[in-house]
């Protein structure tokens, strides 16, 4: 009787410059059309009256923005060693993505986005004349800075952009301006939205990269993912 799947590999891509432009349905695509070619048996799922393979994604990276840190669990139908998927994989990397780590975990563990907490990103760009680290000194003693949110159909909500913050900092020299953002359903604010804030006037952004992804420990204390 077959059971379920018999492995769980967490992949770890870099989504580079070329990419940045994908929604996170066509990334989802993406990745799941490489796990589908590289030859490995993989654990079906049905997507669409389809059979492709059964892939779980972390949280959705914004349209524009690079990352350093898109995870993917790809279930599997046999035991595989990690180095042989990476083998398997890595060929396949091109402009889009390339892998950066392939690890096994235990079938049965929470979700990626159940367990990612918190981004670090870094912004780089041009910013308003005067911009400095006594600015975002200023916003980080802010206990909390209500915006209003407009979404694309015109719907409008209201967030705190200060609680989610959770570390910032600028290097004048190399106008880079780098944060930490706590991740919540529904209550999560861009890191732009942030810069603008802290800046006082929107910044003219080079680019925008998702640094990495953070977990809680039992103290409180982020760790890497």
């Amino acid at each position: 009787m077959n059971e379920g799947p018999k492995s769980r590999i967490r992949l770890k891509f870099a989504r580079l410059a070329p990419a940045k432009d994908l929604s996170h349905l066509e990334q989802i695509k993406a990745l799941r059309g490489r796990a589908a070619a590289c030859g490995l048996k993989f654990w079906p799922a049905k997507v669409g009256g389809s059979v492709t393979p059964r892939m779980a994604f972390g949280p959705a990276v914004s349209v524009g923005h690079e990352s350093l840190c898109e995870y993917a669990d790809l279930y599997l139908e046999e035991f595989v060693r990690e180095a042989a998927v990476m083998e398997k994989l890595q060929p396949l990397d091109d402009e889009r993505f390339r892998l950066l780590s392939a690890r096994r975990i235990p079938v049965f563990f929470p979700s990626i986005e159940a367990a990612v907490n918190a981004a670090e990103y870094f912004m780089e760009g041009r910013f308003p004349a005067g911009f400095s680290q006594a600015a975002v000194d200023a916003f980080m003693a802010l206990k909390t800075l209500p915006f209003e949110k407009v979404k694309p159909s015109g719907e409008r909500k209201t967030l705190d952009a200060r609680v989610p913050v959770l570390a910032a900092s600028f290097d004048q020299a190399s106008a880079l301006l780098k944060a930490t953002l706590r991740l919540a359903p529904g209550r999560n604010v861009k890191p732009e939205t942030v810069a603008e804030l802290m800046a006082g006037a929107k910044p003219e952004f080079a680019r925008i990269v998702r640094k990495e992804l953070y977990w809680f420990d039992s103290g409180g204390k982020l760790e890497v993912f």
